[in-house]
């Protein structure tokens, strides 16, 4: 740091003349440091790659493919399970940069080399706000997977999403069998006392008095999505984010080799027996090879990489691999069942007033309160952990829908464009917002979709691992969805004549756009146009290789998540989800991989003991 110092002193020698300009030298260079290290290079575990690559003859226990929410869980608890193992975790990414520990940074990791970066295919059902009608999906490309660029939410769900798992003929995976699971998790990732949220915030008390003014009560004390408006637990630590890369990798035993940067290619798979031997990677550097499992490949690679992986080694619809020149190993509904939370932005202006305004100096001295200290509004992620749900229908207390929030200051210099430009949307569309943010501060309302009855699909572009597969999202093919999406906004609306609201002179505006000027503004045609401008991902794609008995044509994986008529290979990831849950997925994949390194336990120590 004195090297640091003498270098700011030589370059402004009359600023930094004298005792006090030493001061204020070592003042800044304390702050440049505390940035530079806000995560430094031994967080996180040491990549294998060179000694993989050199040892072209080693056989593994066990490959693990991808290292992001699941993988990293799965991979630590298997090293613990069983020491004499060697295993390998082999990951696309490299280690998370330090922007992405920073909690409020959330919207700026998207369109990073941290970022797969999917585009959903073109559409004019859907997504037609976005360039080329398409909707970003990103996805975490590094140790951590999405938990590198997401939003840290933790929230498991309702009970009633695993007991129509269950019902659907997965056993042991009922809201009872997966309870345990959760508990574990938020023990070991010390949930239960974890305080993120930002206390002089009014604006949590304020969204909160408008709901229960609408009928729906604060959840206390609960992380399952049910009906009414919670806090959510974060997974942020010490002003950090929690990371599962190296929350996990760092407690794994020297038996687990991690292997970064690089893409796994294929499966080995032994025709005749159906039984998979390996995986085919290449790695940054160039390098093509082989690498063996004398026990079997689980494959963790997310819901659009998994199954990409799946095809590409032969696994899935037999007219779709023929076509592109894959030869076919065994029929599955491989990337079908596709499912997502879609989510709607409501831009909503509040009175002069009441606006808040945040000056480049405030950000400043935020930013650097942060890098010393870990203290501040740098630590949190504004009103985005709050979240509402209720049933549009008021039908059950089976939630339908969930608010999301974000909140704005008048004429924001910092966050709002980065933002809409990280989501894609179109120029036109990201002026509109600028100039309803010009003199007022935003409220963003965003009802999310939370069990759609559309389905998707995720096919292959071509035979070549580095294609980018095709993401069809399908977003309200069903009606069904579009007419509950629709009743969702008319919620906001009533939301709006609430005394709270109100008093806070809450307004949503029709913006100066011009597509869906032919439907009258606030008709339902009005707004199923909007929302097929305006909607988009929440980056929750789950369902692509569904966990069900074998009997059920539409599933890739049992209940013990083995592909069916595939031997030694498994999927742990959110892509074994047979119906989406009703919340933020991150919680919910963690649980599937607790809950994977339990079935694997229990299956080899019976077998090693016969």
């Amino acid at each position: 740091m004195e090297a640091l110092a003498a270098n700011i002193t030589s370059t402004c020698p009359l600023a930094f003349a004298g005792a006090t300009g030493a001061v204020f030298a070592q003042a800044i260079a304390a702050v440049v440091a505390a940035h530079c290290a806000i995560v430094d290079d031994t967080a996180w575990p040491r990549d294998a790659a060179d000694d993989v690559l050199k040892n072209a003859e080693a056989t593994y226990d066990m490959i693990i493919v991808g290292g992001g929410t699941a993988g990293s869980l799965l991979a630590m608890r298997l090293s613990e399970e069983f020491p004499d193992w060697s295993l390998l975790l082999i990951e696309a990414g490299g280690d998370p940069g330090p922007d992405s520990e920073v909690p409020a940074f959330l919207f700026l990791s998207q369109n990073t080399e941290m970022d797969w970066n999917y585009k959903t295919q073109a559409s004019d059902k859907h997504c037609k706000g976005f360039h080329n009608n398409q909707c970003t999906w990103s996805k975490g490309k590094a140790l951590g997977g999405s938990s590198s660029i997401n939003a840290m939410l933790y929230i498991r769900g309702h009970p009633k999403d695993f007991n129509l798992w269950e019902e659907q003929g997965n056993y042991n995976w009922g809201h009872k069998d997966v309870l345990p699971y959760f508990k574990r998790i938020e023990k070991d990732l010390n949930l239960m006392d974890v305080h993120t949220h930002d206390d002089n915030n009014p604006w949590y008390k304020i969204l909160a008095q408008a709901w229960g003014e609408m009928g729906y009560s604060e959840i206390l004390n609960s992380n399952e999505a049910l009906l009414g408006s919670k806090i959510t637990k974060l997974l942020v630590s010490n002003g950090t984010r929690l990371n599962t890369g190296r929350v996990y990798l760092k407690k794994a035993s020297g038996n687990l080799h991690i292997m970064k940067n690089t893409i796994v290619k294929r499966l080995i798979i032994d025709k005749e027996t159906k039984s998979v031997e390996g995986v085919e990677i290449k790695h940054k550097n160039g390098s093509v090879m082989q690498i063996r499992a004398s026990r079997e490949v689980i494959l963790s690679a997310g819901s659009i990489a998994t199954p990409q992986i799946l095809m590409l080694s032969g696994i899935g619809p037999k007219d779709h691999l023929n076509a592109i020149g894959i030869e076919h190993v065994i029929e599955l509904p491989v990337g079908k069942n596709l499912q997502d939370h879609a989510m709607l932005a409501l831009f909503l202006t509040i009175d002069k007033e009441h606006s808040i305004s945040v000056t480049a100096e405030l950000m400043t001295l935020s930013l650097i309160q942060y890098a010393l200290t870990k203290t501040g509004p740098f630590t949190n992620i504004g009103i985005t952990d709050f979240m509402t749900f209720t049933n549009v229908k008021n039908q059950s207390d089976y939630p339908d829908i969930q608010y999301h929030y974000t909140m704005f200051p008048s004429n924001d210099q910092f966050m709002l464009v980065p933002y809409m430009q990280g989501v894609g949307y179109k120029y036109n569309i990201i002026e509109a917002v600028k100039k309803l943010n010009k003199d007022n501060s935003l409220l963003g309302i965003y009802p999310t979709l939370i069990h759609p009855i559309s389905r998707g699909e995720v096919l292959l572009a071509n035979n070549d691992a580095f294609s980018r597969p095709i993401v069809k999202a399908n977003y309200f093919n069903d009606p069904n969805d579009m007419t509950t999406m629709v009743n969702g906004v008319r919620q906001v609306e009533k939301l709006l004549q609430t005394p709270t609201f109100k008093k806070f002179g809450i307004k949503l505006h029709k913006m100066t756009l011009e597509f869906c000027n032919e439907h009258e503004y606030d008709s339902d045609s009005y707004w199923q146009c909007y929302v097929e401008h305006m909607a988009t991902t929440v980056y929750h794609p789950v369902g692509t290789a569904k966990m069900g008995l074998i009997e059920d044509e539409t599933s890739v994986v049992n209940p013990d998540l083995q592909v069916h008529g595939v031997k030694n290979l498994r999927v742990v990831d959110a892509s074994i989800m047979p119906t989406i849950t009703g919340a933020n997925t991150m919680a919910t994949t963690l649980m599937i991989a607790e809950k994977a390194s339990d079935i694997i336990t229990k299956h080899y120590k019976v077998k090693d003991e016969l």
